[in-house]
């Protein structure tokens, strides 16, 4: 998706605003993406308890558990790559079209 396409009616400060808000939803989504390996990793030890214990009845519920946590983890590592390419793009695209309007304005014409 090209930027001009996405922000061709924004200004330089919506954009960057726009960055800020992705920005931190990408950092949120890190912030649960951990909470996530510390609740997996717990549900993983009390499996390997159940298991050595030949708690057979314990183990399924288990195994379902960690399934579920391992599929939201994996929407969360998802959620966190679009928001982090699209802040990237972002970032690319803001500095491009800034440094041209510096070009510009050093050359002495008119920014449209």
């Amino acid at each position: 998706m090209a930027m001009e396409s996405a922000f061709p009616h924004m200004t330089i400060s919506e954009i960057e605003k726009r960055l800020h808000h992705t920005e931190r939803k990408f950092r949120r989504s890190c912030d649960q993406i951990v909470l996530l390996n510390e609740r997996l990793s717990a549900s993983h030890f009390r499996y390997k308890k159940a298991r050595t214990d030949e708690r057979k009845s314990h183990r399924y519920p288990l195994r379902l558990r960690l399934a579920v946590i391992e599929g939201v983890r994996n929407m969360f590592y998802d959620y966190a790559y679009r928001q982090a390419a699209e802040a990237e793009q972002m970032r690319n695209w803001m500095a491009a079209h800034v440094i041209d309007d510096f070009l510009v304005e050093d050359a002495g014409l008119e920014v449209l």
